[in-house]
């Protein structure tokens, strides 16, 4: 059924691409007295004000080209784009996180933006961190641009670290020695707060995290079929991976309760002192600021801890940026939008505004978390999978399989490595060709 959906997809989009245009430019150009509308979307809105002066000086400053604004949210993002691009009516600008555009472009909606980003000896593309265009390149082709950098990192109570006189660990064997700890010599304090409501959340994230860890010992997680997200035979890293994880469970190093437990929910653990690490996106730091204040502690960040001979892995570095539809009628246009967006003097503002790690490389920061983002992200190692066919709802569904594991005490480890097997080997016979 996903094989006939998916085919009757892309010959919809197909066909709304022979009527519409495939890509090249239809349009004969504007003018101040009749500029070309480009429609652009984002999933900002709480970063609405800054976007909105964004497109107000780019139309100053081109008056030939008027920008038509759409905002949506981050949950519906993905549904948004891929129900425009069935409609044959899409954004022609639209946000987008960049690991998703090579499914986007093997249904036929991403614009090439090769030649251009090469244009004047690589000009455009020389601009940005090396690591975050590479996310929007599939098969040697450009087809995202970056905006700002994205990962989830360990947040701690520093505060509480330095009372009781513990070493922020280096090393999982570290990390796992200091939960230990925590959970021995106090009382109802959870040494990692993991919520995993909705979807599994960040009991997933965990669980792939360390399931990394045993692809790189295996040799698996630099392997290109892996890379691609052409390789299923990863069940033997996800039981190991499993098995830690309801290990950690037992031990009270993480919460019982975590599949029930919101963000919201944990947030408010960690910074009521019931806890001593928590995940957080580094683009939640003006929050996390807010509330450390309002707390009377100190926080800090770390990359999440590997073992010993393993380098620090980086499970979800992504990148928010942007892609231009295949079946625009003003690529031109676009692209000098695109090229405005990531330009230094507007990116630079944007981070400091939003306290965002940007992809423009020039970009520098005053605030010293920023800083310590950076330092986190140049210094660890991301494999993260880029597919160039549509993945449908794999990602989800792996979440909802280790969520599931997680509840039901009779699973074994081995039960969810083929669960996750299963789930990679129908994603691949149904979508990869």
């Amino acid at each position: 059924m996903k094989k006939v959906l998916l085919t009757s997809l892309v010959m919809l989009l197909s066909l709304c691409l022979f009527a519409g245009g495939s890509g090249e430019s239809t349009s004969s150009g504007g003018s101040a007295e009749n500029p070309v509308t480009i429609t652009f979307m984002h999933d900002w809105p709480e970063y609405q004000q800054q976007f909105e002066q964004i497109v107000a000086d780019f139309e100053a400053a081109n008056p030939d080209i008027k920008v038509e604004t759409t905002v949506i949210t981050w949950d519906i993002l993905t549904r948004t784009l891929q129900t425009s691009f069935a409609s044959g009516d899409a954004y022609d600008v639209a946000a987008c996180w960049l690991d998703r555009v090579g499914g986007f472009n093997a249904l036929g909606a991403c614009y090439d933006l090769t030649d251009a980003m090469m244009e004047n000896d690589g000009e455009w593309a020389d601009e940005f961190v090396g690591p975050s265009l590479e996310l929007g390149t599939v098969n040697g082709h450009i087809y995202g641009v970056p905006f700002r950098s994205t990962c989830t990192i360990l947040v701690y109570n520093k505060t509480m670290m330095d009372e009781h006189g513990w070493q922020v660990p280096t090393t999982l064997e570290e990390f796992e020695a200091l939960m230990e700890e925590i959970v021995s010599t106090t009382d109802g304090i959870t040494p990692l707060i993991t919520p995993g409501n909705p979807q599994a959340f960040q009991i997933a994230s965990l669980t792939k995290t360390l399931a990394e860890h045993e692809l790189y010992k295996s040799g698996k997680l630099l392997d290109e079929e892996y890379l691609s997200g052409r390789m299923s035979d990863v069940g033997d890293e996800y039981a190991k991976a499993a098995a830690k994880l309801r290990q950690w469970a037992q031990k009270g190093y993480i919460g019982a309760d975590s599949m029930a437990l919101t963000g919201t929910e944990a947030t408010a653990q960690f910074f009521t002192g019931k806890g001593v690490f928590f995940f957080a996106n580094n683009n939640e730091l003006s929050a996390l600021q807010t509330n450390a204040a309002d707390a009377g502690i100190e926080i800090a960040f770390m990359p999440f801890p590997a073992p010993e001979g393993v380098p620090t892995l980086l499970y979800n570095y992504g990148v928010d940026g942007w892609m231009v539809y295949s079946g625009t009628k003003h690529p031109e246009e676009a692209i000098r939008f695109l090229k405005y967006l990531s330009s230094y003097d507007v990116q630079q503002k944007f981070g400091n505004e939003t306290l965002s790690v940007m992809g423009n490389r020039n970009c520098t920061y005053d605030n010293e978390y920023l800083n310590q983002f950076v330092e986190i992200f140049t210094s660890g190692e991301s494999h993260r999978i880029k597919f160039d066919y549509n993945q449908g709802n794999l990602i989800t569904d792996e979440a909802l399989a280790i969520g599931d594991f997680f509840v039901n005490p009779a699973a074994t480890p081995e039960d969810l490595g083929q669960a996750i097997v299963t789930l990679k080997e129908n994603c691949i016979n149904e979508n990869a060709v």
